[in-house]
């Protein structure tokens, strides 16, 4: 990887920011992510719900994004049509496991 300086403090990376920029710029993304779209009490509680009734009826079973079922202990609640692409905060709720969940990022 070719040698660039840090946008923000000139130090010599590989990045276009040094390790302890990336990790506040990181941290800054996410806190405004969160500014957002928080979710509320109600919203925890409907994804919560939706996990529940997904292991009551399938167990602790990831149906995959783009791979085959497989069991998963850190299963999440999301939206089957991505509020990044359109969908509705309200609208439909899926199960994926963590990793396919981030996989899947804003692709129906």
């Amino acid at each position: 990887m070719p040698l660039r300086t840090c946008l923000d403090c000139g130090t010599i990376t590989t990045g276009n920011r040094c390790p302890s920029h990336r990790r506040a710029q990181g941290h800054a993304a996410l806190s405004t992510k969160r500014d957002r779209r928080p979710y509320t009490s109600a919203e925890r509680t409907r994804r919560a719900a939706a996990v529940t009734a997904w292991v009551n009826a399938n167990g602790w079973v990831c149906p995959g994004w783009h791979r085959d079922p497989h069991p998963s202990r850190d299963l999440t609640a999301d939206h089957t049509l991505a509020v990044a692409a359109g969908g509705s905060e309200d609208g439909p709720l899926g199960v994926l496991c963590r990793s396919c969940n981030s996989r899947k990022n804003n692709r129906t």
